[in-house]
């Protein structure tokens, strides 16, 4: 591990965990969060924005584009935007050729449940009048977008291919707590908070909100990232086991010392440069 992935881990526990523990006003939370995301541009791609089916979303173009990947961005529910993402986009987009769309879909607790999916599928089902497209996502963007497959998969327009980063799958405060033994960012109490906040008064065990209850018969070939030891690492077991029970070819790696979605630090840390590298080959071999 270099001195770079040391330091993201001991300022990710040490830090930014302990400021999560504190019941601060989203607002406050969202303005720390837009402020530690890398938003840098790199050279090489090109940023806009884009109105697609009524949804606010940032589009990231690398020359020539041989796809394209739509990318919903995590923040439990509650915190993120696409343009704290636009880093790790262009990153990707750079490696793999593929033109990235970021939705900005509604934030609870604002918004609630269902205003985060409707959002997603409205813009997943206007790409898919385009032609097909990939579908990835982190955290709680990687619930919402196994949310939108189950959609996809039942309008018979299924992803070419799918990416999770350590995929929220089971939203409910009644399910078992995770070990967690090596979570560095997250502390269990934010969790709840924001569970609370986005699910309100929904089922926690409707597939649309927890989608490991959900049935993904035709999935697509789909590639997990997760950190080793973090509290959403059984999530990602369990919805691995979901798509692979649809007959969906599934690939899972698990990274040592790293915090929750630590792609976000693309160009910043070796292991984050390494997990962005395994994502663009994914969508090169599943075109």
């Amino acid at each position: 591990m270099t001195w770079r992935d040391r330091g993201l881990a001991l300022v990710s526990r040490g830090v930014v965990k302990q400021v999560l523990r504190l019941p601060l006003p989203w607002s406050i939370h969202r303005q720390a969060f837009r402020l530690t995301a890398p938003t840098l541009p790199l050279p090489g791609v090109d940023y806009g924005s884009e109105d697609i089916a009524g949804v606010p979303c940032e589009v990231v173009t690398p020359p020539n584009p041989e796809g394209t990947l739509l990318w919903l961005h995590g923040g439990g529910f509650v915190l993120g935007s696409a343009r704290s993402y636009s880093g790790m986009a262009a990153a990707l987009a750079r490696l793999s050729g593929y033109r990235i769309v970021l939705p900005n879909y509604r934030l609870a607790p604002e918004h609630p449940y269902p205003a985060a999916p409707d959002d997603c599928l409205a813009v997943a089902r206007r790409l898919a009048v385009d032609g097909p497209f990939a579908l990835g996502g982190d955290s709680a963007g990687g619930c919402l977008a196994v949310v939108t497959l189950a959609d996809l998969l039942r309008d018979g327009t299924a992803p070419t291919c799918m990416i999770l980063a350590s995929p929220a799958g089971d939203l409910d405060p009644a399910r078992a707590v995770p070990t967690a033994s090596n979570e560095l960012l997250f502390p269990l109490s934010v969790l709840y908070r924001v569970v609370a906040a986005y699910v309100g008064t929904a089922d926690p065990r409707d597939p649309r909100v927890s989608p490991v209850h959900g049935e993904y018969a035709g999935g697509p070939p789909t590639l997990f990232q997760c950190a080793k030891g973090e509290l959403l690492e059984t999530d990602t077991d369990a919805l691995a086991d979901r798509l692979r029970a649809g007959g969906a070819r599934v690939e899972v790696e698990k990274t040592e010392g790293v915090p929750h979605v630590w792609q976000l630090f693309a160009g910043r840390t070796p292991k984050a440069d390494r997990a962005i590298a395994r994502m663009a080959d994914f969508l090169r071999a599943h075109p």
